[in-house]
């Protein structure tokens, strides 16, 4: 048996060196090294007795084998660990600091407390199983449905691919996925009802004038047609700023890009004809505000001109409006809201014969997804080419520069 000062190999491979740590009460430690795992694992024996402190090493060396074996980790991080660090990772890639994320706010909101302290490496799929059977009972508002699950699922999955690319784990791990029930589809508007809540607004925002609800009621018109003519999410639409907003020169005229980050990660959006009149009604309220100077370019364009950050949510002045417009609030069993402006534009622009894959890389999201959600209005038409457009185009008089 190799002997180096206080060090002792005892298999003489370097796997298993155990070593006396002085102190008031001197301890045996022991480190220990497997095959095709990177890095050492410290180990107490918690015994000064060197014997005992043998058989533990050997002990230790046996079960940290196995554990490698079936896909653990040296570095045994635990889940909360790991969370840290793939928080990080992510913030890192905003270009934003402010930027939301919704998978470290799935993540974080409930699996964090459940699985904080567990060994990330020593997960299973039935540990998953227990934890939809605990989610479906534990909630803040409301019982989430299985897609909400699935979603929640989606996000602990990218953690786990973190988790796989760093090391923390050396096996992909797949985590089960909740069988749904059929395909909840988002209530949207039919063009009848889109039709009333266009010329709705115009007498909704005038009226405001005499309430004092003017500039709230504007603000939630623009934002109303900028979401049904861009597709964005409403959480990418809180964070756009001015410095986001672009145009670009095509054949049929301008066209307003938007940068925005989303679930997928940065992309550009390309809105339909007439946007620019909508910023430039923003843009303009803004100036009104500032004494006829331009706003800062990273400044939000929904902001909130006391608070001077973005306005939070249009749900309670949505529904005023839709009330007023005497649009229905509830389709279908389910409550209409500012995301269905989202599947308003889908639809239309579906109905407009774009292609999918095309619709699928402005709307952020997959193919895959876009069948699922309107596959009932697909036809092979509309899956070949974008040969139309839906008309949701606005023209407004232009006499001033912008900056986009």
């Amino acid at each position: 048996m190799a002997i180096d000062r206080d060090y002792e190999d005892l298999r003489g491979d370097g796997r298993i060196v155990l070593f006396l740590r002085e102190g008031k009460k001197p301890k045996y430690h022991v480190r220990l090294k497997v095959p095709n795992a990177s890095g050492y694992k410290f180990v107490s024996t918690k015994t000064s007795d060197r014997n005992e402190a043998v058989r533990l090493a050997m002990n230790f060396y046996d079960e940290l084998y196995h554990h490698i074996k079936v896909g653990g980790s040296i570095k045994s991080n635990t889940f909360a660990d790991v969370f840290k660090e793939w928080k990080n990772s992510r913030r890192n890639a905003y270009q934003k600091i402010e930027t939301k994320d919704r998978s470290v706010e799935y993540v974080a909101t409930y699996a964090l407390d459940y699985f904080g302290k567990a060994r990330i490496d020593q997960l299973t799929a039935k540990d998953f199983h227990a934890y939809w059977d605990w989610r479906k009972l534990n909630f803040k508002r409301k019982k989430p449905t299985d897609d909400t699950l699935n979603r929640e699922r989606n996000a602990i999955q990218s953690l786990m691919k973190f988790a796989l690319q760093r090391g923390h784990v050396t096996k992909p791990f797949k985590i089960p996925k909740l069988e749904t029930k059929g395909i909840n589809r988002r209530p949207t508007f039919t063009l009848a009802e889109w039709k009333k809540i266009t010329t709705g607004m115009r007498a909704w925002v005038e009226e405001g004038r005499s309430n004092g609800h003017w500039r709230e009621r504007f603000v939630l018109q623009q934002y109303v047609l900028l979401l049904s003519n861009s597709g964005i999410r409403i959480g990418e639409m809180r964070t756009v700023t001015w410095d986001d907003v672009s145009t670009i020169e095509v054949e049929a005229g301008r066209l307003v890009i938007i940068k925005v980050n989303g679930k997928t990660g940065l992309r550009e959006v390309v809105c339909n004809p007439g946007c620019e009149v909508f910023l430039r009604r923003m843009y303009d309220l803004r100036r009104s505000d500032l004494d006829g100077g331009d706003p800062p370019l990273n400044e939000p364009v929904f902001i909130n001109h006391i608070s001077g950050k973005p306005i939070g949510s249009f749900k309670v002045g949505f529904n005023s409006m839709l009330k007023y417009c005497e649009v229905p609030i509830t389709k279908d069993g389910m409550n209409r809201t500012p995301y269905s402006l989202r599947h308003f534009y889908g639809t239309q622009r579906l109905r407009g014969n774009i292609n999918p894959y095309i619709l699928a890389k402005n709307m952020g999201t997959s193919v895959e997804m876009i069948e699922k959600f309107y596959g009932h209005i697909l036809t092979p038409d509309i899956v070949s080419s974008i040969k139309k457009t839906t008309n949701q185009s606005a023209k407004d008089a232009v006499d001033k520069s912008y900056p986009f």
